[in-house]
């Protein structure tokens, strides 16, 4: 059970599917919790299934976090990039000006 689609998702909306996976683990998690406090010798069994069933959910979001950290990664180095090159450009026309001046 794969959550994630074959085309590419855009930064938003990989995030607005990680918080839906979140909130459905969240809401299975609640449901255990409240089964188990109606029946407080099975609660073991409940949370184990919860688990169970909230496992595919986290690994998706896991795996899209992980998408949204590699682009994020990516970004910071373009910009890392582009502000070094700004640098060296700006030091470079610094100093041919100094020179021209003197």
């Amino acid at each position: 059970m794969n959550d994630i689609p074959a085309t590419p998702l855009s930064n938003a909306e990989l995030v607005r599917q990680i918080q839906d996976l979140q909130a459905r683990a969240f809401e299975v998690y609640e449901d255990a919790a409240l089964q188990a406090e109606a029946d407080p010798a099975r609660a073991e069994a409940i949370y184990r299934q919860a688990e169970q069933r909230a496992a595919p959910l986290i690994e998706s979001a896991r795996v899209l976090n992980d998408e949204r950290v590699r682009r994020l990664r990516a970004r910071a180095r373009r910009w890392r990039i582009i502000a070094l090159a700004t640098a060296v450009v700006g030091g470079a026309v610094l100093l041919w000006l100094v020179a021209a001046r003197g």
